[in-house]
């Protein structure tokens, strides 16, 4: 057959509801795309386009003006029907890409052995997106060969767990079919999630492209092809030995797995041919469904990029989003994203040695939060755990990015979605802090120690010691002390790899790390 659709056109897919509706694909010959929306036999909608020079063609059809189906999409070539798709919905489209995070899957995490059985039938269908990190045969075969899946106690378990708790939220809120299109790649930095071309327009985006190649060429081709010969035979030895362990128990977390098996081969070596070079991602998923309609973009990733990149993560982060939002044809494009959570691996911790690289990432996540529009952060610093990259809370995540989806994307404007964050700090005997969000009281609960307290004051020497905290009566102000600070000068919450995230607000949302300098005292301007 001369035509060609790509993956995501499938029986059972789920398109944008009161959106343009894209279908896209190629051809190896010159001629007419038609393509029409039915509904019980009736044709709804139609559209045409002409093949472009390179065999690519684009068919829009008008939107839906509201959620529900089944309906069929007919595709014809020069009038002769070259496919139908069957059982399609309209709902809500939402993208869910991003690292290891993102794609740990339900079935390995908390409370995944009570959590499957109960789930039942759905109204979620997800579509992963195959990734091999280049376009080539096993690539367009795993392509082929992709499939919509109804999302039910049988299917659930192999999803991204974040996106089933995010899409759990939203269907329990909307009357509609809910629609995941999964892209993930575990240990992928943020340079493999957009084009080389977009990289180049900051010197940050060169920064990544440069390290990448010095690291690439330590290998010479035969060099490298051996290297990952052996990390492939190795991989393969520790998968055979974890699907044992599955076999008997396939609630297995990973770190449960880990205490068995040691931990995964990991990195794999980088080289000519290596599958996280700049641009992979980008080009061998977010462009193989792309310009599909989405209604918005869940994101979680960043922990690759810690390993020396946190200085450029957030210009990079910025380039990325606005390329997106290019190749998806909405310059608004929701993009809602988890900010890191905590972590420190067991040999920092007993050296006691942080090289504050996940706080200066996660400080470079919310200024891109700030600064962009239609940008959302969750804030999930309380759901780290200590040497696991990995935290098997899932659902944590997942149910914040979705409030802040239901109160930005849908309008419910009651959702209690923003985490607090600081307003104001003031000097007075002490250093008083306001927050603002999207709560009614502030709680710390731990104990209001220095040690416990997350909070931290520094004078002009810019040497931090832990601060006594404690809520003001008004809910929202916290008032700091410090008997080793004499003038304070600077203040920090929850700035360090791994520590303590006491202050909460009463709806269970955990406060925003930050540092800040103080410039003024209590009574000043």
């Amino acid at each position: 057959m001369a035509i060609q659709l790509n993956g995501i056109f499938r029986d059972k897919m789920v398109f944008q509801w009161g959106a343009e509706l894209r279908i896209f694909g190629y051809s190896d010959k010159t001629c007419v795309i038609r393509s029409t929306l039915l509904k019980d036999g009736e044709e709804i909608c139609t559209g045409t386009c002409g093949t472009e020079q390179d065999g690519s063609f684009l068919v829009c059809l008008e939107p839906v003006d509201e959620p529900g189906g089944p309906y069929e999409i007919e595709v014809f070539e020069n009038d002769a029907k070259a496919c139908t798709i069957k059982d399609v919905y309209a709902g809500e489209i939402w993208l869910a890409a991003g690292g290891g995070n993102m794609e740990y899957p339900l079935i390995r995490s908390e409370f995944a052995k009570f959590i499957l059985p109960k789930i039942g039938k759905t109204e979620i269908r997800y579509y992963r997106v195959p990734y091999f990190g280049h376009m080539d045969e096993a690539q367009a075969k795993a392509e082929a060969e992709s499939k919509w899946v109804d999302v039910t106690s049988e299917t659930a378990g192999d999803m991204s767990a974040v996106a089933f708790y995010f899409a759990r939220e939203l269907e329990s809120r909307l009357d509609a079919k809910i629609g995941i299109i999964q892209c993930c790649a575990t240990r992928a930095t943020i340079d493999n999630w957009q084009s080389v071309e977009s990289l180049l327009t900051t010197k940050e985006g060169r920064q990544y492209i440069k390290d990448f190649d010095d690291e690439a060429s330590e290998l010479t081709p035969e060099e490298y092809d051996a290297a990952e010969a052996e990390f492939n035979e190795k991989y393969a030895e520790y998968n055979v030995e974890l699907q044992k362990l599955l076999d008997e128990n396939p609630y297995l977390t990973y770190p449960e797995a880990d205490i068995e098996l040691g931990p995964a081969p990991w990195p794999a070596p980088v080289g000519h041919k290596s599958s996280r070079h700049p641009g992979a991602a980008f080009e061998c998923m977010i462009l193989r469904v792309a310009p599909f309609t989405l209604r918005g973009v869940i994101f979680y990733q960043g922990e690759a990029d810690t390993d020396g990149h946190q200085s450029e993560y957030g210009h990079v982060f910025e380039t990325m989003i606005k390329e997106w939002r290019d190749v998806f044809f909405d310059d608004q494009l929701p993009f809602i994203f988890c900010q890191l959570p905590m972590y420190i691996s067991k040999d920092r911790k007993y050296m006691g040695y942080d090289d504050m690289s996940w706080p200066l990432l996660r400080e470079q996540q919310q200024i891109v939060a700030i600064d962009m529009p239609n940008v959302f952060m969750a804030v999930i610093a309380d759901c780290g755990e200590f040497n696991n990259m990995f935290p098997s809370d899932k659902k944590t995540p997942g149910d914040r990015l979705a409030l802040l989806a239901e109160k930005f994307v849908y309008g419910f404007e009651k959702v209690e979605a923003v985490a607090p964050f600081i307003v104001d700090a003031r000097r007075g005997e002490g250093v008083e802090i306001t927050f603002g969000g999207d709560y009614l009281l502030l709680n710390l609960t731990t104990g209001f120690g220095p040690d416990d307290s997350g909070f931290e004051l520094a004078g002009e020497d810019g040497k931090y010691y832990p601060a006594e905290a404690s809520v003001d009566f008004d809910g929202k102000t916290v008032l700091l002390s410090s008997p080793m600070v004499e003038f304070p000068s600077r203040v920090r919450y929850a700035f360090f790899s791994y520590g303590p995230t006491p202050l909460h607000a009463q709806n269970g949302l955990t406060a925003t790390p930050f540092q800040v300098k103080i410039d003024k005292d209590l009574g000043g301007a």
